[in-house]
Formats: C-alpha cells, structure tokens, sequence
C-alpha cells in the first residue's frame, strides 16, 4: 500500500523533499521526474511505429510481388492450350505419321448457366449429329476422376451446376471437311443457344504413306482412367492425347510435346469475366520428331510380298490362307528396316476417336484380326527353319561329326523304344544318306530326327538351351508394346504345364526331341524371334536387339537423344560350326537340290535361307494345316540383312514364302527380278 503525506500550511519547504513511502524504517524510493516519464513513453510510442512501419514497408515493398502473385492466382485461372504431336518419319527422313489441321467440338462447363446443361447438350447432339447418351458420357467420363470420393456421381449433379470445370471437355475431336462447314457455321450463328460449346482449332495424326506400317506406328486416343493408373502415364492428365499402341505408346514422352497454358480472370464463383486477354500463361512447345529405322520402301515391299504369297497360296490350292507375317532385320546391330502384317488397318480410323461400327468391324471374327500384330504376336511352331539350331547345338554338343552320314529312306522310327510310329520325311522317297550340310540343304527331316533322337538319349536339354541362347523362348525387347515370349519345351516344362493333366503325359518322350529337332512339338516363336536367330548365325553369335527407334530430333532437327538398345550379347560358337552351317544355307538357297534354289539360284545377290513347313494345329478344321516360312539372309557372303517371311496356312515354304521374300531383297538391293513363282513340291 502507497501512502501520500501532505503537509501542513503552504509547504513550501517540503516541495524539494522525496516522498516517503511506507514504513519509516525503509529506505526513501525517488520517482523519475516527470520530463524522463515523457520520454519513456515517447522512446516505446516511436519503437512500436518503426515496427508497424517495418511491416507495411515489408508488406508493400518485400513481398508485394509473392501476394500479387498470389492474388492474382485467386482471380486468374488457367487454361490449357494443346500442343501439336511430333511427327514419325522413316530413317531417310520420309514423314509416315505427321499432323493436320482439325476441328474440334467441346463444351466448357464453367461457361454454362445453372440449369442450362441438358437443353445445350440436346441441341448439340442434333447438331453433330450424336447420341445425347454418348455426350453425356463423355462429360461424366472426364469430370469422374475429380469427383470427391463417397458422394454419389449422378448426370443431375453435372446438369445442375454442381460441378464447375475450366477445361473444354472435346465432345467430337474431328467433325471432317464436309460437316466443317455447316457445323462451325451454325454454331457461330447461333452462340445464345450453346453457352459453353467451343469450336477450337487442334491438330490431327494424318498419314501420308495410308496404312503404311501401321502396326508399327500404332495410334492414338484420348487418355482413359485405366491409362492414368499405369506408371507409364504418371503426371498425365485426364482430356490428354496420347499414344495407344506401337511407336505412338513407346516415344509418347517425345512426341506429346509439352502443352500451354492461357489466363483468364475469374470472379468469386469461379466464372470467367468478360475481359481482354490477361497477360502471362506460357506457349506450347510442339513434341519432337521421332527417327526410325524403317525404310519406306522396304516396308510397303514387304507388305505387297506377303499379299503376293497368299495369292500364291491360293494358286496352289490353299484357300483357306489369310494371313502373313515378315520381318527385315539389319542383322548387324539390329535395326528393323520393315515389319509386315496381314491383314492390316487404318490409323486415320482412329482420328477424332474410332467409331462404335468400325471398332466392330475390325474385331469381327471375319476380320481374322486385322489389329493383330502378327510378326512379334503370332506365336507357331517354326518347321525346318529351326534346323539351323539344331545343326549349331548338335556340333557344338558333339552329338553329330561334320562328315557323318544317315539315310533317309522316307521315314524313320526310334530306337530302342516299344512305339513303332513312323515320322515322315517331307520328301516320302527318301534323301539318301547324307551329312549335316546336304542335310541343311536339302531340309531331309530323317536326318535330324537322328539328332533329335541323340539329344534325347544324353537325358538333357542341349537342344532347348541352344534356341534359348539364340533369342527362343524369350521376348526380343522390340521397342514396340505387345511382344510375345514364344516357347521351347524342356521336360521340366512338360511336368508344370497344366496342360498335361496325367503323369504319363508329363513325360518328357523320344518323340517330344524328334519332333523339336525339326522345329515342330511344342516349340513356337515369332517372326521376329526367328529373325533374331539367323542374324545371330549371319554376324557370328552377336545377339542383336530388335529395335525402331533410331533418335530423336527437335523441330530444327537438332539431336535431343539417341535410342541406343540395350548391348548386344555374345554367343560362343565355333568358326567351324558357323561355317559349315552357312554353308548349308547357302546350298539350300542357291543349289538345284536345295529346297529354295528355284528360287534364288543365279539371283544378283546370294541369298542364304531356309525353307519350313510347319504343322499348326487348327481348331476350326480341327487338324493340322501347313504355316508356310522362309528364313534368310544376304548377301551371304557378307551378311546384312535377314528376311523371315510367314504365310499362314499357306503351304510349303519354298513354295510361296520363299518368292514373297525374293521381292523384299528386290527393294533391299535395288533390284527388279519380276515376280517369281516357287517350286511346286518343297518343304
């Protein structure tokens, strides 16, 4: 408690006394004069105005740019401009895939008045013309992914203003030259009646080669929610265009190029003011081009060679051929210079979105599954195109001499065994006795059904590692989606197959060897598998990777990146066995006792290949039908290209494979033999 202590009459010597506070017995406490108070208060009154300054100089001058920024984000909304896809071109620089100016049809819902959705999207589709259905599919399609989890996703919810999106939802990406004019027309007649639909410039894939290697190149479509999932599409985006299949899926990162973005300024409930432009966003960057190996050429001769072999088919009586397959492979370092499939589609079909009817009409069983890559899809068994193999594992396993011989007869049995079945030679009068290079030669089947049998009684699985060495049973690692593995039976397989229900059919028989010696059985490949094989044996064991892509270049055709495939693995085989295995191919292409040498003998170029005439279990006919192959290479003397040519159900070989393959190393070489028909009884 403080106490004040007044004197008494005027005090006039008490005015300069301290005050005294308290007990008497405490010391005298002196107040500050009243001039220091004033400046305490005046010292705190200027410290507390320097920090309120401090802060409007740090708010207004420091970070007046960051809450600009910031507020101009919440006023301002971006909206994405499309960039133009890259084109493909050939390794000559011949465009394949390029684009085209289009026009697409989209409604921006935000531009759309509550309640005005259902009328706009009826009038629409009468215009278009479309299914209102399908228009309303396609919105909820696009606005699903951002759909709050748990709260039910109903067309009324769209319809009535609930969601609100600043992104053009394209209801018909190509409306085509003749409905361009008319709709575009109407539409900028008539704007009050579709508040929200847009009319926007795009760039469309154009074709100028047709359906040239379509396969290969593959397509493109708007991105799905199944694609949005996979790891390949993350970071996309729902409403992207994207790479479906072939080329167009694998370089879709180069090619898609990278897209712009465009201001607009926006009031409190998020729709767009009428105002000028706003300033900022960032222009579109177009995708790069991407360089393949194909060569134009080449790859339109080889698909008009596999049309000719199934009229050769046909000519031959084997009507029910429909289907073709080739591949050329640089057999150096892998490149592909073509890949043929028959039949084949149209990518154009694909522009603006495939329609519901020419889906239908591609995947119709009549069809016979035109999408079907068949050259790296197609899985058969290979016929005596697999001797090859067998010849490199039988010497380098010692199960065979170079000089040892074996007769054919026509026929053979196994040994040692209680079945008397015949296995057949394809020539039924029998070869003679002959060693390992008439064999290859002349494709005498009893020849290697002695190998077969060998490989047999040694308990192993020589055989199936050495076509597992050379590339069988394995994808190649093409740079194009959709490969696959093929098989080579082992009786480790055998016992794990479910296919084989019983214990007697999970072993591993004397049959089971014969018949994979001569490329039959269980074994299957592909084209492309085969290809890999005989450029193995044409470039002395180097395992090559198939691939297309050959780099990538900017706009101004500057290097960005080099597709190199993954290094190629080496094979030990010896010089001797390579040599006398070339040579037997090259005999069989250019002897007149080789299954092919009516067709090669005295070409410009020497050719070394081999015939094959696989038995393909058909479940249509239920019984075997005959695939017909060719497996080459040339120049033989110095090899660069290989050329595998497959005709299903087409017959033997020799007979219409192989001349299908002559017209491929015309391109190849520059050379025009005419069309050539091959021997009337082959392998």
């Amino acid at each position: 408690m403080i106490c004040v202590l007044h004197g008494f009459g005027n005090g006039r010597g008490r005015r300069g006394r301290p005050i005294r506070t308290g007990r008497r017995d405490k010391p005298i406490i002196s107040l500050p004069s009243v001039a220091l108070r004033v400046a305490v208060v005046v010292g705190v009154a200027i410290v507390l105005l320097g920090i309120v300054l401090f802060r409007l100089w740090f708010l207004q001058i420091l970070s007046g740019q960051e809450f600009v920024a910031q507020a101009n984000d919440n006023r301002l909304e971006s909206v994405k401009v499309v960039a133009a896809r890259g084109p493909i071109v050939d390794r000559h620089g011949e465009v394949i895939v390029e684009n085209r100016p289009g026009v697409a049809i989209g409604i921006r819902l935000m531009d759309v008045p509550d309640g005005e959705l259902d009328a706009v999207v009826r009038r629409l589709a009468h215009l278009l013309p479309m299914r209102q259905a399908k228009i309303r599919a396609t919105l909820m399609q696009r606005l699903k992914p951002g759909w709050p989890t748990g709260v039910p996703f109903e067309w009324g919810r769209v319809a009535s203003g609930e969601v609100l999106s600043l992104e053009l939802v394209v209801i018909k990406s190509d409306i085509g030259e003749k409905g361009r004019r008319r709709v575009v027309s109407y539409l900028l007649e008539h704007k009050r009646a579709f508040p929200g639909v847009e009319i926007r410039n795009d760039y469309l894939r154009a074709y100028p080669q047709g359906d040239l290697a379509a396969h290969i190149l593959g397509y493109v479509g708007e991105i799905s929610a199944e694609n949005l999932k996979e790891q390949h599409f993350k970071g996309y985006s729902p409403s992207d265009m994207v790479g479906k299949a072939g080329l167009e899926w694998t370089y879709d990162e180069w090619l898609r190029g990278h897209d712009g973005s465009a201001k607009i300024e926006v009031d409190a409930m998020g729709r767009p003011k009428q105002t000028d432009p706003v300033p900022g966003g960032r222009l579109a960057e177009p995708g790069d081009t991407l360089v393949t190996t194909l060569d134009a050429d080449v790859q339109a001769a080889a698909e008009e060679s596999l049309r000719y072999g199934l009229q050769l088919a046909h000519l031959d009586g084997k009507v029910a051929a429909n289907g073709a397959a080739a591949v050329v492979l640089d057999a150096r370092n892998g490149e592909v210079l073509a890949m043929a499939s028959y039949p084949s589609f149209s990518p154009d079909l694909w522009v603006g979105g495939i329609s519901t009817k020419d889906y239908k009409a591609l995947t119709k069983k009549s069809a016979n599954n035109p999408l079907f890559n068949r050259a790296i899809q197609e899985q058969k068994a290979v016929g005596s195109t697999f001797k090859a193999v067998t010849a490199v594992a039988a010497l380098e396993e010692g199960k065979v001499t170079p000089h040892e011989t074996f007769f054919c007869n026509g026929g053979y049995i196994a040994p040692n065994t209680l079945d008397e079945h015949v296995f057949k030679c394809w020539s039924t009068d029998g070869h003679g006795s002959l060693s390992l290079v008439g064999a290859i030669t002349q494709s005498c089947d009893v020849y290697f059904y002695n190998l077969g049998y060998r490989f047999y009684s040694s308990k192993g699985t020589e055989l199936s590692d050495w076509a597992k060495r050379l590339g069988m049973g394995q994808p190649t690692g093409i740079d194009i989606p959709g490969e696959v593995a093929g098989r080579v039976p082992t009786w480790q397989w055998k016992q794990s197959w479910p296919g084989f229900k019983t214990e007697i059919d999970k072993i591993w028989k004397p049959g089971d060897s014969i018949t994979l010696a001569v490329g039959q059985g269980y074994l299957e490949a592909t084209p492309l598998q085969l290809a890999e094989v005989y450029a193995a044996v044409a470039n002395g064991g180097t395992m090559v990777t198939p691939h297309v892509g050959l780099k990538i270049t900017d706009a101004q055709g500057k290097l960005v990146r080099r597709l190199v495939p993954t290094r190629p693995n080496r094979v030990d085989i010896s010089q001797s066995t390579l040599d006398l295995v070339r040579q037997g191919l090259y005999e069989a292409a250019n002897s007149s006792s080789g299954t092919s040498g009516s067709v090669f003998a005295g070409y410009k170029v020497p050719v070394a290949g081999k015939t094959g005439t696989a038995e393909v279990w058909d479940s249509d006919v239920m019984a075997n039908i005959d695939y017909a192959w060719y497996a080459s290479y040339a120049p033989a003397n110095d090899p660069k290209y290989v050329v595998v040519v497959m005709i299903e159900k087409g017959g033997h070989g020799g007979t219409v494979a192989a001349p299908a393959a002559r017209m491929i190393y015309d391109s190849l070489f520059d050379v025009d033999s005419g069309r050539f028909t091959g021997p009337v009884r082959s392998d």
